[in-house]
């Protein structure tokens, strides 16, 4: 008579695990598309030389920003970090929001931007934060779907820009909030 571990042994695991269709190195190195691509490899270029560093605080485009620059090989090299904050109550916990910043939230505006790439520079000392904050849609509370807003702390400053991308659709809005967010951040780190 067999034993239960000498049973549980004797089957073939591989039969119960899911057969997955492969799918070609090309079909995966697709990612990120080709402008971003070089958008962030001339932004881990920069941050490189200089020895400077960046953390990413998003919350509409769902960590696109993030997946990007560490697409770049070395990453670690520049990339302190980043954080997720898609719902008010992530925030309380990871971005340095009180109860009272929850009651009185409107939506995302430039101010909430700026105090969340603020918040994240003290919590992982980079030389730089950039946040997103936006509405990739369908729905929005008042604002058009579209609209978003992207913060930069860093050592001489804050900025921040509202931008529209004028689209209604989620994914390609928070692809171009992406997109767009890392174009100014590498706008603002050639004038630096």
């Amino acid at each position: 008579m067999m034993n239960r571990c000498a049973a549980f042994q004797a089957l073939d695991i591989r039969h119960f695990l899911p057969t997955f269709r492969p799918v070609s190195c090309h079909q995966l190195t697709m990612f990120p598309p080709a402008d971003v691509k070089e958008t962030v490899q001339k932004i881990a270029d920069l941050l490189v030389e200089r020895g400077e560093t960046i953390a990413v605080s998003e919350s509409a485009c769902g960590g696109l920003i993030s997946a990007y620059l560490v697409s770049v090989p070395g990453a670690s090299r520049y990339y302190h970090g980043g954080t997720l904050t898609y719902s008010l109550k992530s925030r309380l916990k990871l971005s340095g929001w009180e109860q009272q910043d929850i009651d009185s939230y409107t939506g995302p505006s430039e101010a909430v931007a700026t105090r969340l790439a603020r918040n994240l520079k003290i919590e992982l000392a980079s030389t730089y934060t950039l946040s997103e904050t936006g509405w990739a849609g369908p729905t929005s509370m008042g604002q058009p779907v579209g609209t978003f807003y992207v913060g930069i702390a860093g050592p001489k400053g804050e900025v921040s820009v509202v931008r529209d991308t004028g689209c209604q659709d989620r994914e390609a809005n928070m692809q171009q909030f992406a997109r767009e967010a890392l174009e100014f951040f590498l706008e603002y780190l050639q004038r630096d």
